[in-house]
């Protein structure tokens, strides 16, 4: 059995640690990706996954000599870009290093790279000074793979931020994740939308001629197969498919927050994409094209997209704000869930 194989089978099914051979390299089933089992001076202490599976992986790893940890997160992504979550990782570094006491010195500092093998410079690192607290520099990795992100962090009581920075460069060459098919645009650091998302509360839509939790569910259902089908077409190396939607342009928009961003096309009104912390979640709210085919009417769906799993919200007669789609998580239920884009759930 392939060691990818065997990987994937012996995992256990629930959250926790996953048992692996301490001195052996570890790869992650389901994309290829490898973790050694030291990168220099760091050990690999843990490989652990969240209720989720290996479709949300933790790989801690520490030097104990220079007090510096570094941990990679291997996870499924709603809108899986390098310059997305890189921008989300240091709005999150920020708030890491007030938890620990300190705070940021200076802005950060992003640079584009090609991960080992990769002919592209689709990755970005993200390198940031502290002042006080525990931590003199802190940092981020982010590097895509199809509908998977690689991201690492790095936090050093000891190194400065160039040290740190360098240290990171080498770890991030040290993994070995699998070269795209077709090779993703060059990383660019997000910038700020030169106007801002006004948008007035929206109302859901009444009864259509359709069942809408059915249009929803075929959305839903739709954006999880085109997942699906993305990921097969990087596995045969099909070099023929089209470049995937995530890698257009996006800025920040200035509704964001620390806690989470709120990003679309330059000068585009109709639709965007919130990140939520800086874990790859994400939710989408947009027009809803089913509904303008099936019922004759245009509509507006907002689609969270967790790891494994995509679920649809009642659908709104216009574009909401961010804050309302936010709200409506923890207020109302999805009309449709789709799980590793084959069980399709119906909620009336």
């Amino acid at each position: 059995m392939p060691e990818s194989q065997a990987a994937e089978a012996t995992a256990p099914a629930k959250a926790g640690p996953i048992v692996v051979d301490t001195a052996a390299a570890w790869t992650h089933g389901p994309t290829g990706i490898v973790l050694p089992a030291a990168i220099g001076a760091f050990t690999r202490t843990e490989v652990s996954q969240s209720d989720h599976g290996l479709a949300d992986v933790s790989i801690s790893y520490q030097d104990n000599v220079s007090r510096t940890a570094l941990t990679v997160y291997v996870f499924r992504a709603g809108w899986p870009q390098a310059p997305l979550w890189a921008d989300r990782l240091s709005q999150v570094m920020a708030m890491s290093a007030q938890r620990n006491g300190g705070t940021l010195a200076g802005p950060p500092s992003f640079a584009a790279f090609a991960p080992t093998g990769h002919v592209n410079a689709s990755a970005l690192r993200v390198v940031q000074a502290v002042q006080g607290g525990q931590w003199q520099a802190t940092g981020a990795v982010v590097i895509p793979y199809g509908q998977w992100l690689v991201t690492m962090r790095m936090s050093s009581a000891t190194l400065d931020a160039k040290v740190l920075d360098a240290q990171l460069t080498t770890a991030a060459a040290a993994l070995h994740v699998p070269a795209p098919a077709q090779p993703l645009p060059a990383a660019v650091p997000m910038i700020p939308c030169t106007d801002t998302l006004t948008l007035k509360p929206a109302k859901h839509v009444g009864p259509s001629k359709s069942s809408n939790s059915l249009i929803d569910a075929l959305l839903g259902a739709a954006l999880a197969q085109s997942q699906g089908a993305a990921e097969e077409a990087e596995a045969k190396g099909d070099a023929t498919s089209e470049p995937p939607p995530y890698a257009a342009t996006l800025c920040r928009d200035p509704s964001s927050s620390i806690d989470h961003g709120v990003y679309r096309a330059p000068g585009d009104r109709q639709r965007y994409v919130i990140a939520l912390g800086d874990a790859g979640i994400t939710l989408a709210v947009g027009p809803n094209t089913l509904s303008a085919l099936l019922d004759k009417r245009l509509t507006y769906s907002a689609t969270l997209t967790m790891f494994d799993k995509v679920m649809v919200y009642p659908a709104y007669a216009s574009l909401p704000p961010p804050d309302q789609a936010i709200a409506a998580l923890d207020r109302e239920h999805a009309q449709s869930e789709t799980s590793d884009g084959k069980s399709i759930t119906i909620h009336p």
